[in-house]
């Protein structure tokens, strides 16, 4: 039978595994996606997140409902955060922290995505930190309504909220979850296989929203 996709979050959890390699990154201005981009860390696990403006930190809301977070910016300070704004249908929240002046927010890519684009996506996979993985959109169309679309290339858990860049260094969306599949609609939960292949919400399904916080 032909496998049945499903979503499944990438909050990080506190246990060690190997990550599957993937395309070899190319990074454009590697060094300012990572300065953009931060650790977000709670009691159960971890997550990611990008700085978009004065103070303010964009990520997924599973990483950060309900838990006291610290970020860790990059070669920079861990500080604590506060969520400040969310959208739980969206799966998306704005952390208010103190960013140091040396981080220069990033902006945000609010026009629709190309298939074929190249996006990179910068995370913390599992116990890796800062890594970047990178490919071809391979489409724009939405996966089982859900909102997302996929990024063609494999992220890891620890990923959720990290911010998918464009070549101009703009934040193009996030990403939310894994795809995983499944031999039958009847299989249980404990039968899906990770694909690994990623799933984000580009950033115009909450540029408008953003805008007005």
């Amino acid at each position: 039978m032909s496998p049945t996709g499903v979503l499944r979050p990438l909050r990080g959890l506190a246990v060690a595994a190997v990550v599957a390699a993937c395309a070899t990154p190319s990074v454009p201005n590697s060094d300012a996606l990572n300065q953009a981009t931060v650790l977000i860390q709670h009691a159960k696990g971890h997550g990611t997140g990008a700085i978009i403006g004065p103070n303010q930190v964009l990520t997924a809301y599973h990483v950060v409902a309900g838990a006291p977070v610290a970020v860790e910016f990059f070669e920079g300070p861990k500080v604590g955060g506060s969520v400040r704004w969310y959208d739980e249908a969206l799966d998306v929240a704005l952390v208010e922290v103190e960013v140091p002046q040396r981080y220069k927010a990033t902006k945000l890519a609010c026009q629709e995505l190309r298939a074929g684009q190249h996006l990179v996506a910068v995370g913390h996979p599992m116990r890796n930190r800062w890594v970047p993985r990178d490919g071809r959109l391979p489409r724009t169309e939405e996966v089982g309504g859900s909102g997302l679309v996929p990024l063609g290339f494999e992220i890891g858990l620890g990923t959720s909220g990290a911010p998918v860049f464009d070549d101009t260094g703009q934040v193009a969306g996030i990403a939310l979850a894994i795809l995983a599949e499944r031999r039958s609609a009847s299989a249980g939960y404990d039968e899906y296989k990770d694909t690994g292949i990623g799933l984000m919400l580009p950033a115009t399904a909450f540029c408008a929203s953003l805008h007005g916080q």
